[in-house]
């Protein structure tokens, strides 16, 4: 469905919208994306909620000591002390839904009262640009698939 006006020599349409809107989101996601792998390859651990966001962040190429919160044996306070023992910085990245939400800020005043870095400041921005489109971290491989088909729906990339 096209919705294109004429202006001159400028030709707008919903589909030109579309693909600048999926363009400037996967590109801003990829980044994203880069950033957690640098911080993977540099040891820093990210705490996740389960194996089904393991498995979608090792899809999407990320190599990390994932520390997952469902379905451990230990206490939030134990896993944040975990991970705060074995690095300075932790990476926050539960689900973008309310119990994610409890669940990041939970392990943030944990992790800073054990004297290291809580950031979520890549879960804030992944759920800046997705909460529309996605609430959890499993679903990230087939929200940038799609994007990418937005974007090269011939299959075509760079």
């Amino acid at each position: 469905m096209s919705l294109g006006i004429i202006f001159g020599r400028y030709y707008y349409s919903h589909q030109k919208d579309l693909f600048n809107m999926s363009f400037r989101r996967l590109l801003r996601l990829n980044e994203e994306l880069e950033e957690l792998k640098y911080y993977g390859e540099q040891g820093v651990p990210i705490l996740i909620e389960g194996k089904k966001d393991e498995k979608a962040l090792r899809e999407l190429g990320i190599k990390a000591n994932f520390i997952k919160v469902s379905g451990s044996p230990l206490n939030l306070f134990e896993i944040a002390e975990l991970a705060a023992e074995s690095s300075p910085q932790v990476i926050i990245l539960t689900d973008f839904d309310k119990k994610g939400n409890q669940l990041a800020k939970k392990l943030s005043k944990d992790i800073q009262d054990l004297g290291s870095y809580p950031d979520m400041q890549i879960r804030r921005r992944i759920m800046g640009m997705t909460r529309k489109y996605i609430k959890d971290i499993e679903s990230l491989p087939k929200h940038i698939n799609k994007l990418e088909l937005d974007v090269y729906p011939s299959g075509c990339c760079w």
